[in-house]
């Protein structure tokens, strides 16, 4: 059988991105696909997430929704969280999914004082994300890719900080043994990228002149910087997310019978 991973995806992406690249969850299965593994994905925000039984993994995706704005659906997401690190089952927080683990643990998750960073991006990686088996081996800094306007301001209690940049203090952290958290894309192709760019453009001005600098080619500039950009080295943090997992299935479902699943 192939390894079965769960895709939380909180929400829907915009219309027209999703008309041309497909929604959160398909951004992953489209990059994870030479792996052939199985995939379930839950829509978060509008059903109930499945027990934590029978999973190798779960990614949970980024999302146009803010942790900043607190909705109740939320709080149903991260008691889930919690139980699933207490299974011990390897959970990959992405964007949206990194902030979120981020808050259910105890950190803490502010609306980005930078501004809004997108595009073609690098982040270092501190001591222990080079020694860390997601990072291990790989090139620092990094060059990936990212959208995303708040970030985790403080880690959760005993969580290791893994790589940072200027932008975001925390890129990624792990808690435990099988908890990630990272704030860029390695899912996200340079199109995918682009598209997102064009379609906040208005916003990402906005943002620059409020923050008092200058918006004239910021755009463009976003732009030219994914041309000729390699997603590989980005892509590699699924590759070993997926070799962590595989063979470390777990099963919390006589636990979860009791207390049923988290739902609406």
């Amino acid at each position: 059988m192939r390894p079965r991973f769960l895709l939380i995806r909180p929400g829907e992406t915009d219309p027209a991105v999703r008309r041309e690249f497909g929604d959160y969850d398909r951004w992953f299965t489209a990059a994870m696909a030479p792996h052939r593994l199985e995939f379930a994905v839950c829509d978060a925000v509008r059903e109930p997430i499945p027990s934590t039984g029978g999973f190798a993994g779960v990614i949970v995706t980024g999302s146009a929704k803010s942790v900043c704005r607190p909705e109740p659906w939320m709080d149903r997401l991260m008691e889930w969280l919690r139980r699933a690190e207490q299974c011990g089952l390897p959970v990959l927080g992405v964007c949206f999914g990194h902030q979120i683990m981020a808050q259910a643990h105890g950190g803490r998750v502010v609306p980005n004082p930078e501004g809004w960073e997108i595009g073609a991006i690098e982040v270092e990686l501190a001591a222990e994300g080079r020694r860390d088996p997601l990072f291990a081996g790989m090139a620092s800094p990094l060059a990936t890719l990212a959208t995303h306007e708040d970030r985790v301001e403080a880690l959760p209690p005993g969580a290791v900080l893994l790589a940072r940049n200027r932008n975001s203090p925390a890129q990624a952290f792990r808690l435990g043994d099988r908890i990630w958290g990272v704030q860029f894309h390695p899912e996200a192709s340079t199109g995918l990228i682009a598209s997102l760019i064009r379609l906040r453009r208005g916003r990402l001005e906005d943002d620059l002149r409020c923050r008092g600098a200058a918006a004239d080619g910021h755009v463009d500039r976003l732009l030219a910087g994914l041309e000729r950009f390699d997603v590989g080295p980005g892509r590699g943090v699924l590759d070993r997310f997926v070799a962590l997992c595989v063979g470390a299935v777990v099963s919390c479902a006589g636990s979860e019978s009791a207390s049923g699943s988290v739902d609406r």
